[in-house]
């Protein structure tokens, strides 16, 4: 394994343009967190802590790359992350005739997520939010049928006999783009793109269409942790700042991505990246570990004895989506729509419906928490497929349907729970048997990390803890925190029904 190199990290990183005040922070390892940034004295908020430059950004457009190949074969790798991939593969082969060698080789090459776990341990997750977000066979398909034929006819740009693009390389630079990358509006670095409207700005969220995946050296290197986020990465930020290094004074920063605190931050803290809280699914897919925090007291009062069972333990954030596809064959099923009125013209109503939800800008998957509520968008969204007064007043006016739940749409959202609570691998007790056995110390860390898989303690006593048993522990966790949420909402669903059977009595 790679063995990270600060001193030679900050050297590459400032001979190739980038900046960094080396009097409030360093880089030093964290345990169980790999490598982060250290203030070295009290931070004031709003402090520019280090500066990237648009040149020193790794990118389809910042690298030579494109250059070397034909504009045919270039935009015949228009699929997803493959022309950044093979960037990454190309300039890892140049090794330090790359403009990104400094960078390149500090990078982490070994990752534990679900990607990378054999067929017996993705089977852990059936059920889960993250079952069908994994995507190997999806991946390893770009690479065959994308990638390879490419590689294959440019042995002067992808030596043979080399490692670096081979599928495993394929499979490692996917992995540093999932768990480091950020994604800014296309048309920063793509002339072809339109120009936008001077507000640039970087986004985490790589389902935007019109954004796009690039690698931002340094502020990767941040580490993250549950509502503790000090520091946010701003774009086009100008550097007024005069406690420069030396070797910086002077220069021109040039456009580009500014990291700045948020807050006061005291010197010996660790300085944290914004973080969007996301719940163990999301962490688990992205960086192969999962937040283990105790439970707030009014989130565990939700809960029953029988699912604390002994472990008041998780991850607030967590969430579980019932996605649109389910709602609508949970509505065909309870109103019995598979009898009387023709299917496919009520069906056809229900398609129409449904498009007009998402061309007003509306999502098709609904989240539900850890809350004493049933998310409203999946109150509306069922009230607008059931209700024809709803959908005719909604078409007219372009207004959603009410939030109301009423005894239909909690038979409706019950059937959905129920639907997805039979998915699942074991039970509730299972999961926490699961847990509980490797012995380990589950007292959680006040920094939990979204850059290494060690956000539970492993200790050196009762059934060995390895690769695997952590796996398959991570994986019932994920379960547990699905199947908690899923049971406090449909004991709030039921509730409604019981109201009306009580009221029939």
């Amino acid at each position: 394994m790679t063995t990270f190199e600060p001193t030679e990290f900050l050297k590459w990183f400032q001979k190739a343009g980038g900046w960094y005040s080396d009097k409030y922070l360093r880089l030093k390892p964290f345990e169980g967190m790999g490598y982060g940034a250290v203030a070295l004295a009290r931070i004031p908020e709003d402090t520019p802590l280090f500066h990237i430059p648009d040149s020193l950004i790794l990118s389809p457009f910042t690298s030579e790359l494109s250059t070397k190949l034909s504009e045919e074969e270039w935009e015949r790798l228009d699929h997803g992350w493959c022309k950044l991939i093979l960037v990454m593969m190309w300039e890892s082969e140049r090794g330090k005739e790359s403009p990104w060698s400094g960078y390149l080789s500090n990078m982490p090459r070994e990752f534990d997520t679900p990607m990378l776990w054999d067929d017996e341990e993705r089977k852990e997750l059936v059920g889960t939010d993250i079952e069908d977000r994994i995507g190997k066979d999806e991946a390893e398909k770009e690479y065959t049928e994308y990638l390879l034929p490419l590689i294959n006819a440019h042995p002067e740009l992808f030596p043979p006999s080399s490692t670096h693009h081979t599928l495993d390389s394929f499979h490692l630079q996917g992995s540093r783009i999932l768990s480091r990358s950020f994604t800014v509006p296309s048309s920063r670095f793509n002339p072809k793109d339109k120009e936008s409207d001077g507000e640039s700005d970087f986004s985490d969220d790589d389902d935007d269409e019109d954004q796009i995946a690039v690698m931002i050296p340094f502020a990767d290197m941040l580490n993250a942790a549950f509502e503790n986020d000090n520091a946010h990465l701003f774009a086009d930020e100008e550097i007024n700042n005069d406690d420069e290094n030396e070797h910086d004074k002077g220069k021109e920063k040039g456009k580009g991505f500014t990291m700045k605190s948020t807050k006061v931050i005291e010197k010996d803290e660790q300085i944290y990246n914004t973080y969007a809280s996301p719940p163990n699914s999301e962490l688990l897919r992205k960086y192969g570990h999962v937040d283990i925090l105790p439970l707030p007291s009014d989130l565990l009062a939700l809960l029953t004895d029988e699912e604390i069972g002994g472990w008041g333990y998780g991850n607030p954030a967590d969430e579980v989506l019932i996605d649109g596809e389910m709602v609508l064959k949970c509505v065909e099923k309870v109103t019995n729509k598979q009898q009387g009125e023709d299917l496919d013209k009520w069906r056809g109503k229900m398609t129409k419906r449904i498009d007009w939800w998402l061309e007003e800008g509306q999502e098709d998957m609904f989240p539900l928490s850890l809350s004493p509520e049933i998310d409203e968008s999946l109150i509306a969204f069922i009230r607008l497929l059931i209700y024809d007064q709803e959908w005719l007043r909604a078409k007219k006016k372009g207004k959603l349907p009410t939030t109301t739940i009423d005894n239909d749409v909690a038979a409706i959202i019950r059937e959905a729970i129920q639907s997805r609570l039979a998915r699942y691998i074991g039970d509730i007790k299972s999961d926490l048997n699961i847990i509980q056995s490797l012995e380990i110390d589950h007292i959680p860390r006040s920094n939990a990390s979204t850059t290494q898989a060690d956000g539970i303690k492993a200790e050196a006593k009762g059934e060995q803890v390895t690769a695997k048993n952590i796996r398959k522990c991570y994986a019932a966790i994920v379960r547990l925190g699905e199947k908690r949420i899923l049971n406090v909402a449909l004991r709030i669903v039921e509730g409604q029904l019981n109201k009306k059977r009580k009221a029939e009595d």
